[in-house]
């Protein structure tokens, strides 16, 4: 029981530093190089989550060619939902107006912040350090993620009651997903962990390689911009050093 209640502590933090990034939004209007950068910072963290807490567990304590088979499909979900998701919203875009096509997006993000909250569950399932670990770095990523949709809501014309419900979704959607993970999976075997966070793994990467740094760059951004990534890789890698 004490480890739920410690459990429930590090997804609030994290679901608490993620909504930060709503007000944020709401408080400034900011360029679209802004947020394109906030993108690239994000997918920086992302992508170093995955490289140096998420896959190396998985890889040395399960089934080798398991982890690698769900890894692809994990990457192959998000590639799926991301061209059928594509192709409706183009679709209905054509019918009803252009505003249409960013239900994908609030989706697709929204997802990914379960997603986000699962890893961090299934995380602590392993040892409470890896679940703050996991926690501060998918908040460091989620909270750009956040101030990003919800600023693009606003060059959209979304109302602010609908602005204000899609901030409540991401604090619910990283504590939900992250108790879930934690009671579902703390009595699995570690065999199925390691699974899904490979499964879990190839969804977030694909993410940052399909979605966030083709957005960041949609508008022909310098290439300079990469930095942030780096500096996203950068700030994980001293987090994992120290985190212990």
């Amino acid at each position: 029981m004490n480890d739920f209640f410690v459990v429930f502590a590090i997804a609030t933090l994290a679901s608490f530093l993620t909504y930060l990034g709503a007000p944020l939004a709401e408080r400034f209007d900011v360029p679209h190089r802004v947020t394109s950068a906030a993108l690239q910072f994000a997918a920086g963290i992302i992508t170093a989550l995955v490289a140096l807490s998420l896959m190396p567990p998985a890889v040395r304590g399960g089934p080798p060619v398991a982890i690698a088979v769900m890894f692809f499909i994990g990457g192959a979900i998000y590639v799926t939902f991301e061209y059928y998701s594509a192709q409706k919203m183009t679709a209905r875009a054509a019918e009803t107006g252009s505003n249409v096509t960013s239900i994908g997006l609030y989706v697709g993000i929204l997802i990914d912040l379960v997603i986000d909250g699962i890893v961090i569950g299934i995380g602590a399932t392993l040892t409470v350090m890896t679940g703050l670990l996991l926690a501060l770095g998918m908040a460091i990523s989620t909270l750009p993620l956040a101030f990003v949709t919800t600023s693009t809501a606003k060059r959209q014309g979304v109302s602010p009651r609908h602005r204000r419900l899609l901030s409540a979704a991401y604090f619910l959607c990283v504590l939900v997903g992250a108790m879930v993970g934690f009671l579902l999976l703390r009595d699995a075997p570690l065999g199925l962990r390691f699974a899904l966070i490979a499964l879990a793994s190839g969804f977030l990467i694909t993410t940052v390689t399909q979605s966030m740094i083709p957005e960041a760059n949609k508008e022909g951004e310098p290439s300079f911009a990469g930095i942030l990534y780096l500096a996203g890789l950068s700030i994980y890698a001293i987090l994992t050093f120290t985190i212990k």
